[in-house]
């Protein structure tokens, strides 16, 4: 991340972020691009994640009637269910496509099998979670307790975390595969992505998707790849009025910001 200015929560805890693999690898091969790129996917799921864990806490529930505040609660609970349609969204287009291609394009069926296998151990939680910031009313929502938000989030987030981890290294070692092609097959990925999920992920996952890409971390990069005028077109109009986007821990720019709710919050100044 970015030099901290102040003493403010930042989004780098409690799960750690993945080193870039091209600042330490110096190799042209693709497999480097891939890896790399594929790091700056998981980083962004991963910040969200930590944004959720370090904010959720600070966001009183109807039980503290005297700092609850229903909005914040309301926010929160879009915030989540946006974040578990990135995280879904992300590995339905692995499972749908970037695996079968990889085990194709490398003719060695079962490649992708691990990647494929960690998806289940965490597949179940992230789908109570969706359904519990889904379909809980702001004066249901809980925090902690054994039917709280948090409770359900520790149930998956290592076995989802040490996949997102684990991914990297299974790409890292793909570097006796072509070049060229494998570059190509990961382009036509992207595309695939942008394009699978229909008008409906600009007001929900592509906000958080630009929230939680630092385009600082580690000296910087381009993700995601977009067209330089999505990020006005997300701010402008697709996130427009949506208060839950103050979670988010960059701006739809991809600079950090500390996070609005925590012991030591920055002062929201939109995003």
């Amino acid at each position: 991340m970015t030099a901290r200015p102040s003493e403010a929560t930042w989004a780098d805890e409690p799960f750690a972020l993945i080193p870039t693999p091209s600042q330490r690898i110096k190799d042209d091969h693709s497999y480097v691009f891939v890896a790399s790129e594929m790091a700056h996917v998981h980083n962004t799921l991963i910040r969200g994640l930590n944004a959720i864990l370090l904010q959720g806490p600070h966001v009183p529930d109807a039980s503290d009637p005297k700092d609850y505040n229903q909005t914040d609660v309301q926010d929160l609970l879009y915030y989540v269910r946006c974040w578990c349609e990135m995280v879904n969204h992300h590995h339905d287009v692995e499972e749908a496509f970037i695996f079968p291609e990889l085990e194709k394009f490398s003719g060695q069926p079962g490649l992708m099998e691990d990647p494929r296998h960690q998806h289940s151990l965490f597949h179940d939680g992230m789908e109570r979670l969706l359904a519990y910031a889904t379909a809980t009313t702001p004066a249901e929502y809980r925090w902690l307790g054994d039917s709280g938000m948090k409770h359900i989030i520790d149930s998956f987030s290592k076995a989802l975390t040490d996949h997102l981890y684990a991914e990297i290294e299974v790409l890292l070692k793909l570097g006796h595969l072509d070049s060229e092609g494998l570059k190509k097959t990961w382009i036509k990925a992207e595309d695939i992505a942008k394009a699978k999920g229909g008008l409906s992920l600009l007001y929900t996952v592509f906000p958080c998707v630009l929230g939680c890409a630092d385009k600082t971390y580690e000296g910087g990069n381009d993700f995601p790849p977009l067209p330089w005028i999505m990020p006005y077109l997300v701010k402008y109009w697709f996130a427009r009025g949506v208060g839950a986007w103050r979670f988010n821990p960059c701006d739809f720019f991809g600079q950090p910001r500390p996070l609005c709710f925590g012991p030591h919050s920055g002062e929201y100044t939109g995003p």
